[in-house]
């Protein structure tokens, strides 16, 4: 009862400023987060929650690094699996992306309230490495020229172009090297509260105390 309170209280705070609630939200998971059914569950609640909350976007990194290589490739398969089945028995209005360890995309739908992108294993390093290699095939067959390559071109490379207003690491103490480019002005989050354990009244305190800083985009 009193936990139901607070969470009604939490979410009328965080509805008072609906303009400082983030339009994009990342995720960093391990790939022991997502292997059972009750990972797997919590993941479909929290797009409920941000889908709820007017999010538009969410990214999901599920870091398989620091698993044993022997097991890698067997684990990465099961998630990768394991996630398209999961996007799949959402609602049609919720579009997703899923990228596997090498940034092929592996599956897409197109979404009209929010979407979701999920990279297995495919960090920000090999993002960035992927985009310059694909930019210099396009200056060798003559598509751009050196002298037109800035930001945007570099961007438009990039898997996720969306850049994340927040970034929460659940139950961990260090990042990943996901979305390295697009995250240079994100907010980081660290929950004390591991990811089968993560509740809507966690979400919402984390987008509260979002609300309350003041963002400087790097200035």
């Amino acid at each position: 009862m009193i936990r139901t309170l607070y969470e009604r209280y939490l979410l009328d705070q965080v509805n008072n400023s609906p303009e400082q609630i983030p339009e994009h939200i990342t995720i960093i998971l391990s790939g022991s987060d997502l292997l059972d059914q009750k990972g797997e569950d919590n993941f479909r609640s929290f797009i409920t929650w941000c889908k709820k909350l007017g999010i538009a976007t969410i990214s999901a990194y599920i870091d398989v690094l620091d698993t044993k290589e022997e097991i890698q490739i067997e684990m990465t398969s099961m998630l990768t699996t394991g996630m398209q089945e999961m996007l799949r028995s959402l609602t049609d209005d919720v579009g997703f992306f899923i990228y596997d360890e090498n940034g092929n995309l592996k599956e897409k739908r197109e979404g009209t309230s929010l979407t979701v992108h999920i990279s297995v294993g495919f960090g920000g390093r090999a993002e960035i490495t992927k985009a310059i290699n694909s930019i210099l095939s396009d200056v060798k067959n003559g598509k751009i020229q050196p002298e037109e390559i800035d930001e945007n071109v570099i961007e438009s490379h990039l898997l996720v172009q969306e850049e994340p207003d927040l970034i929460i690491r659940a139950g961990g103490k260090h990042l990943s090297d996901f979305l390295l480019w697009q995250s240079a002005y994100s907010e980081l989050y660290f929950t004390d509260v591991n990811w089968h354990d993560l509740r809507k009244i966690d979400l919402l305190r984390v987008i509260r105390d979002f609300q309350k800083r003041q963002r400087r985009f790097g200035k």
